[in-house]
């Protein structure tokens, strides 16, 4: 019988007991989705899967979606990208495994970014990877009542790329490049299924706050990334194979940490669901 245990941490539950092939049946992906606004990570365990079953699967969490790199999509399913982060000898990885050592979330370089994102273990290595994740509802709920009224109303603009990223991002096609304007969001966001508020930050994307002058907005920026930063927003997932994680971008930020074997093989699955437009 399926139960979901929260963690004894900031956010997530792990879900025991689940028949994946049941996930899409409407009782069943009720609970999970329930289970993911409550807790913003939800951990399965089991068995490792085809990327047309991982595709089948994700389906319970919504409409799949393609991610904007062709060269990441897996062939014949192109909605389920493949993830290689080996730690090769020289100490370089792929260009997107550097860049996810900072939190972020993903796709909020448009303008409905995905509302979850579904990472399934294939090879894992012997220790090390592990994948953070950061509460931003506790964060916005951290931050000095003055702070949050200065917030009201702002909005900031993210891109593909932006100076404030450590590091810089994996190159675009022509067509790539045309799908990915500048876009602005609210810098708080509320979770439409929850009501609750979250701080919509993205070190890797957001470039500015609409109206500040750059020195203003990066000190307010940087001021709100200190908070995110802080081990009580946070909760560390160690992989085993066949685990599959699920994250509501609506109200996470999340990170690897890249301290695993050189050589040591890391692929992953992925599956972006389909969101709205944050409000």
């Amino acid at each position: 019988m399926m139960e979901v245990v929260a963690l004894d941490a900031p956010l997530g539950a792990r879900i025991e007991g689940l028949d994946r092939s049941r996930a899409n049946e409407p009782d069943v992906a009720a609970v999970l989705n329930r289970a993911l606004a409550e807790h913003l990570l939800v951990v399965i365990p089991g068995d490792r899967m085809t990327p047309e079953q991982t595709r089948i699967f994700s389906a319970a969490f919504g409409t799949p979606q393609k991610q904007l790199l062709r060269y990441k999509r897996s062939g014949g399913v192109p909605d389920v990208s493949i993830m290689v982060s080996t730690l090769m000898a020289d100490g370089t990885t792929d260009k997107t495994a550097i860049r996810a050592e900072d939190w972020h979330t993903d796709d909020s370089y448009f303008a409905v970014p995905a509302k979850a994102t579904l990472l399934h273990g294939i090879e894992i290595p012997s220790r090390g990877g592990a994948t953070w994740f950061c509460n931003m509802h506790s964060v916005y709920e951290a931050l000095p009542e003055a702070t949050r009224k200065r917030l009201d109303g702002l909005r900031s603009v993210h891109g593909y790329d932006t100076p404030r990223a450590r590091n810089r991002p994996s190159p675009r096609t022509p067509e790539e490049i045309a799908e990915t304007p500048d876009v602005e969001h609210p810098l708080v966001r509320t979770h439409p299924e929850t009501g609750r508020k979250a701080l919509y930050l993205n070190p890797n994307r957001l470039d500015r706050i609409v109206g500040l002058e750059r020195a203003e907005s990066d000190a307010l920026l940087d001021e709100l990334a200190d908070e995110a930063r802080k081990p009580r927003h946070h909760h560390g997932h160690v992989w085993n194979v066949g685990d599959i994680v699920v994250w509501d971008n609506r109200a996470t930020m999340h990170r690897v940490v890249i301290d695993y074997p050189v050589g040591e093989t890391r692929v992953m699955q992925r599956v972006l669901i389909e969101g709205d437009r944050p409000f």
